[in-house]
């Protein structure tokens, strides 16, 4: 097939021994739950880590951890976060995004969706990360076998979530996906990883209740933990080297 890439040679063991080596990870949001047991993990199997987050005071490259502001919903701040990428090292292996925000409010309570909260969301989970995807292919061209994560949901299949906008833009994002899937082939890889809810801070305000309602419809019986998403993170970026496009659920079955 014309343009098309060889396959990468070796298996599971060899791929993760081997796969992250001196590798470029950025992790957007590298300082939440998800974001920063990806970047813990990607750096113990000899990668070098850009952690981008909103929390960084400053750009930092001292350590084996290099440190950079970003928030991805802002034109100028991914402006300067490309720059400062592109001087400081040249290429992005793999990009994962888990950085978003949302706010929990009852599917039900649709007046309590503000049109602030609903731009909020949509911009954090969809369009700022198009945006960045966008920003960052020529860097992501430049890499080695380079491949994008993002961080979705199943809420985008349930239907249920922190909110009605959460639910879209997430859905957008899998969507995009698919597209962006073809347009980067067969130079970058896309795959999202979604998980159901997870006991972490990161829907503001939701109740126990919603937790214990998401425990009782799903499977297995239980919340999947931030180290089973960053499992599935990784798998993706460098294991299922033959997939593109595709969401891998993350849920103990809650979708089911």
């Amino acid at each position: 097939m014309s343009g098309a890439l060889p396959a990468p040679v070796g298996d599971a063991q060899g791929l993760l021994a081997d796969g992250f080596k001196d590798q470029i990870v950025v992790v957007v949001g590298g300082f939440g739950g998800i974001g920063a047991e990806v970047a813990r993990q990607a750096e113990a199997l000899g990668a070098r880590v850009v952690a981008a987050s909103r929390r960084v005071a400053a750009n930092t490259a001292d350590g084996p951890r290099l440190e950079a502001r970003l928030d991805h919903t802002d034109a100028a701040s991914r402006a300067e976060f490309v720059a400062w990428l592109t001087a400081t090292v040249g290429r992005v292996d793999i990009l994962v995004n888990t950085a978003g925000m949302t706010r929990s409010v009852p599917l039900k309570a649709i007046e309590r969706l503000d049109d602030g909260l609903i731009d909020a969301v949509m911009a954090s989970n969809a369009t700022g990360v198009l945006k960045l995807i966008r920003d960052l292919v020529p860097l992501l061209r430049a890499g080695h076998a380079p491949c994008i994560v993002n961080v979705s949901s199943v809420a985008a299949r349930t239907g249920v979530g922190s909110n009605i906008a959460y639910v879209g833009a997430k859905a957008a994002m899998d969507a995009m996906s698919v597209s962006l899937a073809k347009a980067l082939a067969p130079e970058i890889r896309i795959v999202n990883v979604a998980p159901s809810a997870l006991d972490t801070d990161f829907a503001q305000g939701r109740p126990q209740d919603f937790i214990d309602r998401t425990i009782a419809a799903t499977p297995l019986g239980r919340l999947a933990t931030t180290t089973e998403v960053a499992n599935a993170v990784l798998a993706a970026a460098r294991l299922l080297t033959m997939t593109t496009g595709e969401t891998i659920v993350v849920d103990g079955g809650r979708r089911l």
